[in-house]
């Protein structure tokens, strides 16, 4: 192998080398904003599915703890609050 045919390898591969690093450094600025983007898009999503569920379990607690029984002997509507002292919240939302 003559200098000049091991010079030019050297320089092939010197040239791929340091084109696959440029390309390597440019998909990271370019990937690294989609990612970031894509995660705090999730993450705020999920804040708010996660404050919806507890809004509409909150909701279901105080409609159950509100619940009207019906007393086919008198037929009438009982309030099942006033059986029992009156809590703003429920327990398991505490």
């Amino acid at each position: 192998m003559s200098l000049y045919s091991r010079k030019y390898a050297y320089q092939t591969v010197l040239v791929i080398a340091a084109t696959l690093a440029l390309v390597s450094v440019i998909m990271i600025f370019v990937t690294f904003p989609i990612f970031y983007t894509y995660f705090a898009r999730v993450k705020m999503e999920l804040a708010y599915e996660m404050k919806f569920c507890k809004k509409s379990a909150e909701n279901v607690f105080n409609f159950v703890n509100e619940v009207e029984y019906y007393d086919p002997k008198r037929e009438q509507l009982l309030d099942i609050s006033q059986c029992q002292e009156r809590n703003d919240k429920s327990f398991l939302l505490q």
